[in-house]
Parts: C-alpha cells; sequence; structure tokens
C-alpha cells in the first residue's frame, strides 16, 4: 500500500469521523429496521478503512496499512447487502461465487503477508496489490448497479428518477474516491454518506435541490464552527507546557459556544441560502407561516377553506389543491374549496376508508412513501395499500394532511376525529415538498382544526339558544291553543248530551270538530317534544330487549305482518331505552302504514339486528334495520324526510321522523334511510356499540360486507 500525505491522511481521519458518527446515529434512531442496520455496518467498514489509512500516514505503522487493505475487502459485500434493503424491488442478488472464492483467496493472502512480511518485498506482491484493488472497485460498481436495475424497474413511478440521482452519485463516489484521483475520495465519501442516511431517515429520496441546499449550509456550518475554534485556540503557542490548561480551557469555551450556536446559526445559514437559491420555497414557507397566523382569526369553516386555497394559490407551489370537511350528517367529507381541475365532490367514509382511517391514525401521508411501502408489503396489505393510491390519484394529490380535531362529546374522552383534509400537489414535480414544508402543512391544518371546533362550539351555543327560546314559545304557544281547543272540545261535548239530540249530518260535523281538536292536540304535544332538549337516561341496554319491547306495543291485528331477525351476536349499546323504543316504534308504524292494503305481496316488515363493523366514524356499530316491501321512497320524498312538518300521510304531522332523529343523535348515532334492491324502504338505526371489558366485541356475522349498505343511498345520519 503506497505511503499517504499529510493531506490524504487527515481527510482519511475526517472521512472516518463522519463515518462513525453517522452509523451510530442510524443504528440508535431504529436498531429494529434491517435498512438501518446494515447501512450502519456498511458506515463502520468504510469508517475503518479510512481509519486505518489514517494510521498509515505515520511512520512505522504498517500494520494499520494491512489492517485497511484486509478491511477494505468487506467493502463489496457491506455495500451490495445495504443497497439490497434500500432497494427491494429487484429482489436480493446473491453475493457472487466468484466473489466470494476470490474475496477468501485475497484475505488468505493479506493474512499469509501478516506473518511473513518478507513476502511484501516480492515482485508478486505488486500483481496481488492490483488483484485487491481491482476486486474490491469491481465488488463496488456490482453493487452499485443494483440501485441502476431498481430505478429501471420502477420507471413511471416518482422513485425512477430519485433511483438514478442515488446511482449517479455512487458511482461519483466510486470513481472520485479510486486511487486515481488522490486526496477527494474521503471528503466525496462522507458527503455521499450524509446524502444516503438523510433519504434513511427520512424515508424518502431527496430532490437534487434538497440534497444541494443541506450539502451547502453543513459546509457552511462546518467553515463557521472550525473558525470559531481557530480563532480560540491558534494563537496559543503550542510548545509551551504551561499553556496546557489554557488551551483545554479555550477548548471548554469554544465547544460550549458552539453547543449553543448550532441550532440558531443552522437555520439562520438554510433559511439564508434558501432565500438565495431556491426563492418559490421561502415565499411557500413565508406563506404557510403568515396562514397560521390568519386562521386565528377565523371561526368560519367557509371562509377558513377560501382563505387556505387563496393563499396557496398565490405561492405558485401549489398546483393542485382540494380542502374537504365532515358532513353534517358526518357520513363523507364534501369538497368545500378547490385549485385546478374539480376533485371527486365527495369522500365517501366507507369506500375511502383505507386512506382516511390511515390519516386519521398516523397523520400526514406521501404517495411517495405509500408506493415504497406497497413494493415491499405483504399480499394482505397490498390491497389497502392500492385503494389509498387509487384516492390520491383521483385526487391527483401527493400529499394528504387530516384535519383532526374534537368536538362536543368527544372532548372528555380525548378521541379525535376526522373533521376535514386537504390534499395538495404540484404536478411539476415528483416529489414537491421538503419535511420542513410538510411540517408547515402540519400547522395550518392544525390550525384549521381549532377554526371547526371553535366554529362548531359557537354554532352549538347558538342551537342552544335557539331551541330554549324555541322551547320558550312553544310553551307559550300551546297554553294558548290548548286553552281554546279544550273549551272547543267540551262544547261540543255538551251539544252531543243534549236532550234535543243533532241530526245525523251535524253529528257527523261534531266528529270531524273533536278528530280535528284531537290531531291538532298531538301536534302540539309532539312540538314540545321536539323543541325541548333530550333529557333521557343513558344506561347499558340490550338492543333485542327495545325490540321485543318495540314489537309487543304493535297492534296485536298487525304484529303477525312484524317478523324479527338477529343476525349474529349482538353487543350491548348505551343509551335510553324509552327512547329508542320511541324511535323504533315510530319506524315500524311507517313501516306498517306503507304497506297497508298490500295483498299481493303479502305485507310484511322485518327487524334484523346485526353488527356494522365501523359503522360509524371511528367505532364499529350495532344496527337495527326496519325493512318493508312497500312501493318505497321517492327521491325527493327523502330528501324531505326529516325537516319538520313535512309528511306524507293525511293526518300525520311530519314530526315523528325528525323527533326519531334527534333522539338517535343525542346517542351518537345514525339514521340511515334507502330503498331496498328488491322493492320497499329500509331504515337503518346506527348505535355506538358498548364494548365489554377487554374492548372487544363478540364474534359472529357481520354486515361489515354490505348487507344493509344502501343501493339508493341517501344517508341521513346524525350530525357530528
Amino acid at each position: 500500500m503506497p505511503t499517504t500525505s499529510l493531506s490524504e491522511s487527515l481527510s482519511s481521519l475526517l472521512a472516518a469521523t463522519v463515518a462513525f458518527a453517522i452509523g451510530t446515529s442510524v443504528v440508535l434512531r431504529d436498531r429494529k429496521r434491517d435498512n438501518f442496520v446494515l447501512f450502519a455496518v456498511f458506515c463502520f467498514n468504510l469508517g475503518l478503512f479510512h481509519l486505518g489509512r489514517f494510521f498509515y500516514g505515520f511512520p512505522g505503522l504498517w500494520l494499520s496499512g494491512w489492517f485497511a487493505q484486509t478491511i477494505s475487502l468487506l467493502l463489496p459485500w457491506t455495500a451490495e447487502r445495504s443497497l439490497s434493503s434500500f432497494v427491494p424491488a429487484v429482489g436480493v442478488t446473491r453475493y457472487g461465487g466468484w466473489q466470494r472464492r476470490l474475496g477468501t483467496v485475497l484475505i488468505a493472502a493479506q493474512t499469509v503477508a501478516l506473518f511473513f512480511p518478507s513476502l511484501r518485498e516480492l515482485p508478486q506482491w505488486e500483481f496481488v496489490q492490483l488483484v485487491l484493488g481491482a476486486y474490491v472497485i469491481v465488488g463496488l460498481l456490482l453493487a452499485t448497479t443494483r440501485v441502476w436495475r431498481a430505478a429501471r424497474a420502477a420507471e413511471g413511478t416518482s422513485a425512477a428518477p430519485r433511483l438514478r440521482y442515488l446511482f449517479y452519485a455512487s458511482l461519483a463516489t466510486l470513481v472520485l474516491s479510486s486511487p486515481w484521483v488522490p486526496g477527494v475520495g474521503p471528503i466525496v465519501t462522507a458527503v455521499y454518506l450524509y446524502f444516503v442516511a438523510q433519504t434513511l431517515v427520512r424515508e424518502r429520496l431527496l430532490d437534487l435541490p434538497e440534497v444541494a441546499l443541506r450539502i451547502v449550509s453543513l459546509s457552511v456550518l462546518v467553515v463557521v464552527v472550525t473558525a470559531l475554534y481557530a480563532l480560540l485556540l491558534l494563537w496559543i503557542p503550542s510548545r509551551d507546557e504551561s499553556n496546557r490548561s489554557l488551551f483545554v480551557f479555550n477548548a471548554a469555551v469554544a465547544s460550549f459556544a458552539v453547543l449553543v450556536l448550532l441550532e440558531p446559526v443552522r437555520t439562520e445559514i438554510e433559511s439564508r441560502l434558501e432565500g438565495w437559491l431556491f426563492r418559490d420555497r421561502s415565499v411557500l414557507r413565508k406563506i404557510l407561516q403568515q396562514l397560521r397566523l390568519k386562521l386565528l382569526n377565523v371561526i368560519d369553516p367557509d371562509e377558513m377553506a377560501k382563505l387556505v386555497i387563496a393563499e396557496l394559490q398565490t405561492s405558485g407551489r401549489v398546483t393542485q389543491a382540494s380542502l374537504y370537511l365532515i358532513d353534517r350528517q358526518g357520513a363523507a367529507l364534501a369538497l368545500s374549496r378547490h385549485l385546478g381541475p374539480l376533485p371527486l365532490a365527495r369522500l365517501d367514509l366507507a369506500t375511502r376508508r383505507p386512506l382516511l382511517d390511515r390519516m386519521l391514525r398516523h397523520g400526514t401521508q406521501l404517495r411517495d412513501v405509500l408506493q415504497r411501502e406497497r413494493q415491499r408489503a405483504r399480499p394482505e396489505a397490498e390491497v389497502e395499500l392500492d385503494e389509498m393510491l387509487e384516492t390520491l390519484g383521483a385526487l391527483k394529490a401527493s400529499l394528504a394532511l387530516p384535519i383532526v380535531g374534537r368536538l362536543g362529546r368527544d372532548e372528555d374522552r380525548g378521541e379525535p376525529e376526522l373533521l376535514g383534509a386537504l390534499f395538495v400537489d404540484d404536478e411539476r414535480l415528483l416529489e414537491p415538498f421538503s419535511r420542513e414544508e410538510i411540517d408547515l402543512f402540519d400547522g395550518v391544518v392544525t390550525q384549521a382544526a381549532t377554526t371547526i371546533a371553535n366554529s362548531a362550539v359557537y354554532e352549538a351555543r347558538k342551537e342552544r339558544d335557539r331551541l330554549a327560546a324555541l322551547g320558550e314559545m312553544a310553551a307559550g304557544l300551546a297554553h294558548e291553543i290548548r286553552n281554546p281547543l279544550g273549551a272547543i272540545k267540551g262544547a261540543v261535548q255538551v251539544m252531543e248530551s243534549l236532550d234535543d239530540k243533532p241530526g245525523p249530518q251535524a253529528r257527523e260535523f261534531l266528529d270531524v270538530i273533536v278528530e280535528e281538536v284531537d290531531r291538532l292536540n298531538r301536534v302540539v304535544s309532539q312540538f314540545l317534544t321536539y323543541s325541548r332538549p333530550f333529557k333521557g337516561e343513558h344506561a347499558v341496554i340490550d338492543p333485542r330487549e327495545v325490540v321485543a319491547a318495540t314489537v309487543r306495543l304493535v297492534p296485536e291485528a298487525m304484529r303477525e305482518r312484524v317478523v324479527v331477525r338477529e343476525r349474529g351476536s349482538v353487543p350491548n349499546v348505551r343509551g335510553d331505552q324509552d327512547a329508542l323504543r320511541q324511535v323504533l316504534h315510530n319506524l315500524v308504524l311507517n313501516a306498517l302504514d306503507a304497506t297497508a292494503g298490500m295483498t299481493d305481496p303479502a305485507p310484511a316488515v322485518e327487524i334484523v339486528l346485526s353488527v356494522r363493523r365501523r359503522g360509524l366514524l371511528r367505532a364499529d356499530a350495532v344496527a337495527i334495520d326496519v325493512r318493508d316491501n312497500g312501493p318505497g321512497l321517492s327521491a325527493r320524498t327523502m330528501t324531505n324526510l326529516f325537516v319538520p312538518f313535512h309528511t306524507t300521510k293525511s293526518g300525520g304531522t311530519g314530526l315523528g321522523l325528525p323527533i326519531s332523529q334527534r333522539i338517535v343523535e343525542n346517542h351518537q348515532g345514525v339514521i340511515e334511510v334507502a330503498n331496498n334492491s328488491d322493492g320497499g324502504a329500509r331504515f337503518t338505526v346506527l348505535l355506538p356499540v358498548q364494548l365489554p371489558v377487554g374492548g372487544q366485541i363478540s364474534p359472529g356475522p357481520s354486515d361489515d360486507t354490505g348487507a344493509t349498505a344502501p343501493t339508493e343511498p341517501a344517508a341521513l345520519p346524525a350530525s357530528a
């Protein structure tokens, strides 16, 4: 091994230090991941090689040169193993048999030379050194080609150009680290290791501008720190033994100053360089920071959505964006505002569940990260990942940010819910947003969640005030109406009891008066019920008992038309039994009225109890279906079903379904309505499952496959 100059020796020390530092930081970050551990092994291998080269620069340490040569024989193997874990799409290439045999022979030759140093003086030993160098370089080149094969296999995806960048960087590092380019190799190796480490830690291949920015900022930071040490240490005479304490003291002062100034200086350097080199990025970051502050003064969700999209458009870095908010029924995310081509109008929580559920549980999602996860996923996980990528493709988004918050009833339990989502993309770039920009986007959606929560609190307060005023008005109105109604009914009854009996026609009109008085009295009573706050007592109840009690209330003549079925084991729910019985009784009576007078087919009403997996936004639900085989519901009727005083029945008040909906809302549940595929209507009451101790419901058949999913849906669940 040829002797090295002082500059080469010091650059080897730099490369060794960086390699050991990066390898240690990577393995400490996550030692359970194979790609982290294998990359750390490669870093340690390089670090030992350069450390041996550093000590070989000192006279008399020929053993360090032998160590560097011997440890270099492991570099092709550790590089191939590390890159195999980094780009698994093309499979794992086995270490070639010829490489293994040749490597074993060279290690044996090095071992023999260690015990018989005279062999190194023979002319034939030069040939061994040439073979050793060629073995290492060719082995590293073959390992590097794995990245090129992976790039070709990933053609058409966002990973392909980034893999090509990694290949070119690996190839350039290999060329510049060869013996034909002395002095530069160790420094290039240090930069390369930093680049790969950043790629691993961030789980995404960085684009070239970001890499350049990080390398330049790191280089400037090194110069600043070096200058600080030089300022405090170089002026001290090195040969004066009395100055050792001063040297140590100044070194401690310099280290303390570096620790204090490192983070703010690095942030300032990066921001300055970014402003000079990549102005559009600094503009986007400034806009996102200001946008979060502007949202502090916004309380209306629609105004918030309008402001967010307008600011993103101003940045020039976002070509497509769409902001969705949870609808009043809590069944879907509805498009509020968008930038670019019109995206999907609604994101149904059931059909788009894989992506939305992952966003709720794990936060922001990146398209390129999901694509790489899809490549290394097990077959059972591929389906869900494909659905997530399909949703992002339909939205034309590379970044999905959930708007997560806690509203009303969930604040005490601390359970977050999905209030909306922001999807953004810059179609001009494959991976348009850096991690720092994503963090700023997260800050914006966090403030958006606060805005929505504040708006909900404000609207709920307004609703309570409105209902309180309505209740007071209803009570006074009921008093004013019931008094004359009682007088009218009493007068009619007195007329009927007189000796001078009225004729048949007069009696008919008197009966009409009594019927209308009774009907108007029912309207007043139901109006009072609708306007008063719900005051039921919640307890753990069995849905089957509620259904059985409801059936007992059905007139005996029609009871035989009602059939009750149960699918699997039905768990308990929490609620007011009397109130839920009122809901089901109303639905059953409506179904019986809808089938009245039918002969072919025979009128039938079916009550089905089952469990719907993830039937509600964040929980399983007990589903109680009330089905009939009547004529079904028109689209217009379904639209107005829960509008107060809207009725399709003569003599109906139009308050039965609104009252039922209000009761279910107070049970944190959902009412869905749809037409059956084989005719008739179906009303489904969904109530949160009351989990037993252990948090698991009893296994059994459920309708999570869509058995009770609407065929012609008009989802009308309770508002969140």
